[in-house]
């Protein structure tokens, strides 16, 4: 099953997220209660149309993967905008290791978050970090390994969220296992047993660009007063 592009993709995984909505737990099944967050910048798409389909907010959480030491295509992690580190335990850990995880992390961080909140400032949305009793849907285009969608989960939990749940339209196989037991459940079109590339399944699968996020966050989240973002606190590891 290929989906002809992230936007096809995402209606056909707003209809699946709106029939399993009805399992949500009692109190968090309104739309008011419900935001989802796209992963930047392919996810966004993805999860504008979930969005559009529960009438809810959109937000984004910025990760990026963590790459072995002199290996960048090699990724061993993922670090999130809020600073949340997750690492693949079966890598080899070198003798100053922590030392360079934690400035990894720092240097990631710092690169997540300004990232995260120009995209915020060019669509003249404030950027949210409180999630408060909310039901919150993190959507990707697709997941092979995880690791920035659970970066993503830690920060929606440390931002206060009652139930966090993770929904593509293709996820791993393998995968799936091991991230339902950092979430309240996960949500897919199609979970494959033999996993190719998260492209393999798209038949148009282009770069998504900075404009259609901003496009994005400006058509489900209301305008900023006074047409400027106000500095938002983080909150974060360290």
């Amino acid at each position: 099953m290929k989906f002809l592009d992230r936007a096809t993709a995402g209606r056909r995984l707003a209809k699946v997220v709106s029939e399993r909505k009805k399992t949500f737990p009692s109190g968090q099944d309104g739309s008011g209660e419900i935001i989802v967050v796209g992963l930047p910048r392919g996810g966004v798409p993805v999860a504008f149309e979930v969005a559009k389909s529960l009438n809810c907010p959109l937000e984004i959480i910025t990760s990026k993967k963590l790459s072995y030491p002199g290996q960048p295509e090699y990724a061993i992690g993922a670090v999130s905008s809020d600073g949340f580190v997750v690492l693949n335990p079966n890598i080899p850990q070198t003798s100053d290791w922590q030392d360079y995880v934690d400035g990894e992390r720092k240097r990631l961080r710092k690169e997540t978050l300004a990232n995260e909140e120009r995209l915020y400032r060019l669509a003249g949305r404030e950027r949210c970090t409180k999630y408060d009793g909310k039901c919150v849907i993190i959507v990707d285009d697709g997941i092979a390994t995880g690791m920035t969608a659970i970066a993503a989960i830690e920060t929606a939990r440390a931002r206060g969220a009652a139930a966090v749940y993770l929904a593509a339209p293709v996820i791993c196989r393998e995968s799936f296992f091991e991230l339902n037991e950092h979430c309240n459940g996960l949500i897919a079109c199609e979970v494959p047993e033999v996993f190719e590339s998260v492209g393999y399944y798209y038949v148009n699968f282009q770069q998504t660009l900075d404009d259609e996020v901003v496009e994005a966050l400006r058509e489900k989240l209301p305008p900023v007063h006074n047409h400027a973002v106000r500095k938002s606190s983080v909150n974060s590891i360290g």
